[in-house]
């Protein structure tokens, strides 16, 4: 075997490819097939919204990956993760797969699926909250009725500040005391369409057990065939 060849024969074990015979026939280059260990998922999005497919492989590096939809080559989708533009209903269905190649060989992922629902509708209240008036140590219940695409979120608030843990379609106020009158109920409904807010509604707390005394007016009282007496009565004389 002459020099030169020898030289060859260092160089091509260096990059890891082997000669078998004087015909030179040679074998691929050593390293590890790609390998997907976290595979994309299915994703449900809105019309309007985009969708995002990722994909975690491992391997010989370098690696490098196409995505596919419906079988067909995305161009520039060609890195770990791919983005949609915004969702139509005639994605609705389609299948997302990536290859994943180097030097040694590919493999394919799984098929993901997306589900594109119909857009969103912002929420809407067709019942306000209503004025309440109670006594005081009493409660007092506030209520709205809103409609648009689910899940709607609520939130309540008093005289413009959230209450803790008030997130359904009714509140229920603490017992109520004296400061609590004239305070002003609001809530809030979201999606992911958007929010509105309610009318507010005042709460009355009276005092307990208060009221006024009848007013009494003119008395007329007959005596006799003709004789008429008249007396007036009125309640701040009275004990």
């Amino acid at each position: 075997m002459n020099r030169s060849r020898v030289v060859i024969l260092l160089f091509l074990f260096a990059m890891g490819i082997t000669i078998a015979g004087c015909t030179g026939t040679v074998a691929g280059p050593k390293g590890a097939v790609p390998s997907i260990i976290a595979q994309p998922a299915n994703q449900a999005v809105t019309a309007g919204q985009p969708a995002t497919f990722t994909v975690v492989a491992t391997g010989t590096a370098p690696l490098s990956y196409q995505w596919q939809k419906n079988g067909a080559a995305i161009s520039g989708a060609t890195s770990t993760s791919y983005t949609t533009p915004a969702a139509t209903s005639s994605d609705n269905g389609a299948k997302f797969i990536v290859v994943v190649s180097n030097a040694v060989g590919s493999v394919t992922s799984n098929g993901a699926t997306l589900t594109v629902n119909a857009t969103a509708t912002a929420p809407t209240i067709s019942t306000q909250p209503a004025n309440q008036t109670v006594a005081v140590g009493q409660m007092a219940t506030f209520s709205v009725v809103a409609t648009g695409t689910a899940p709607l979120s609520y939130q309540w608030q008093k005289n413009g500040t959230a209450i803790s843990g008030a997130t359904s379609a009714s509140y229920t106020t603490p017992a109520t005391t004296s400061a609590d009158n004239g305070a002003t109920f609001v809530v809030v409904v979201s999606n992911v369409a958007g929010n509105v807010t309610s009318t507010a509604a005042k709460l009355t707390v009276n005092a307990a057990g208060g009221g006024t005394m009848p007013q009494f007016g003119h008395v007329f009282i007959a005596i006799g065939e003709n004789t008429t007496y008249t007396s007036s009565y009125n309640s701040s004389n009275m004990c």
